[in-house]
């Protein structure tokens, strides 16, 4: 088993280089950590991530040669360091020198080890300076290095909440709170709630979703029984609200357009208690094996999954549906607090809101008279939101 600081670094090669999702690569590389460290590991990983502009600027300011210029594994070994010295209340900053350039040496990079002791105490000797210098930069250039989001998503942001950009800037660098559903086929939310504090899990009702809870002190769920027996799934409160607005009753006809990772669906099937059923497709066959392992472990036998492309309408489905959900496509940057990376990624909306009005339409075809449609995403811009239903509805005035 490898160091939590090994592995951290290989990780981030792969968000880094491979554009992976954070999340995804942290749960896979997990297993090499060992319990120890793992909550370190974790943090440190997603840390860099969260804040990896404000890193490469504290780099870039003590060393001549600039972070674009630098080895991709010097890079990240000094990136993971500067995480620690600054953001980490309990990092002992010796510590984490010296176990940088020792992975350096056993990576037989003598030559590296030096150039990062040098950079790494540097930065120590001169840390509150830098913070000083940091502060009195223009208030955009600020925002950018402080709270790491680049200029143009800052620019975005400005236009729509004006004078609360440093709150949202804030909030969206906030730690996500770990989040679960309660699967009430097996069990209710009183009676979870006392199973997982028998094993010393702490929790608190989420304040909107009446199916959710809050983990206090965060753990690995899918060890515990109550999950391996399916009592319960991860899912964020915000997810689970949509399945709780939609509210579907009993033996109802639901489709599900783009229902990958499937929440959205098995939440909808528990609440219709396996009566009825849910057509819940995607593009992704892997995905939708993975919705059908996940209805197993939850007991749910009324899910039928389908290959299907949400942006084609399907003629045989016209008028049958009693409820849809279109939980569509998105930029995602409502997101960020649980995939940090997507600050960094592409945020320009022409393309992908053409998408989701093409799967809103075909969506409400599907619908019999009466029926209901939730449409969700999981960003904060107007364009994906507001405005696209705002145009729908004035495209078609026979939906309120």
């Amino acid at each position: 088993m490898r160091s939590y600081r090994a592995q951290a670094i290989e990780t981030l090669k792969k968000i880094f280089k491979d554009k992976s999702y954070s999340n995804l690569v942290i749960n896979y590389d997990m297993k090499n950590v060992d319990d120890r460290f793992l909550s370190l590991y974790r943090k440190s990983v997603l840390g860099v991530v969260e804040n990896l502009i404000f890193i490469d600027w504290i780099i870039n300011e003590v060393s001549k040669t600039k972070t674009k210029k630098m080895e991709t594994e010097v890079l990240l070994v000094l990136r993971l360091a500067v995480y620690q010295i600054f953001f980490l209340d309990k990092a002992h900053e010796g510590m984490v020198v010296n176990e940088s350039v020792q992975y350096l040496k056993d990576m037989g990079n003598i030559r590296a080890s030096g150039f990062v002791n040098a950079v790494l105490r540097n930065i120590l000797r001169n840390r509150e300076n830098l913070l000083k210098r940091m502060n009195l930069l223009p208030e955009d250039e600020y925002f950018r290095v402080k709270y790491s989001y680049p200029k143009e998503l800052i620019n975005k942001w400005k236009l729509q909440f004006g004078d609360k950009i440093e709150e949202v800037l804030i909030a969206n660098n906030a730690e996500a709170p770990l989040e679960i559903r309660v699967n009430n086929l097996k069990t209710n939310r009183d009676e979870l709630t006392e199973l997982l504090a028998a094993r010393g899990i702490k929790t608190h009702k989420c304040k909107y979703a009446d199916k959710g809870l809050v983990i206090e002190n965060p753990f690995e769920t899918e060890k515990t029984e109550e999950y391996q027996n399916g009592l319960f799934s991860i899912q964020s409160q915000s997810s689970i609200l949509a399945g709780q607005i939609l509210n579907p009753k009993e033996g109802s006809l639901i489709i599900d357009m783009c229902a990958a990772p499937g929440g959205k669906t098995l939440n909808a099937a528990e609440m219709m208690k396996n009566t009825g059923k849910i057509i819940a497709r995607d593009i992704y066959p892997g995905k939708l094996r993975l919705i059908e392992k996940e209805a197993g472990r939850l007991g749910i036998n009324n899910v039928e999954v389908e290959e299907y492309d949400a942006t084609k309408l399907d003629d045989s489905l016209i008028g049958k549906a009693d409820y849809v959900i279109a939980d569509v496509p998105c930029t995602g940057l409502g997101i960020i607090r649980r995939k940090p990376e997507i600050k960094y990624k592409d945020t320009d909306t022409d393309n992908i809101t053409q998408i989701q009005y093409k799967i809103l339409e075909n969506g409400s075809r599907y619908l019999k008279t009466g029926g209901e449609l939730v449409y969700s995403t999981c960003t904060t811009n107007k364009e994906e939101n507001y405005e696209l239903i705002k145009r729908f509805l004035n495209n078609n005035k026979e939906y309120a």
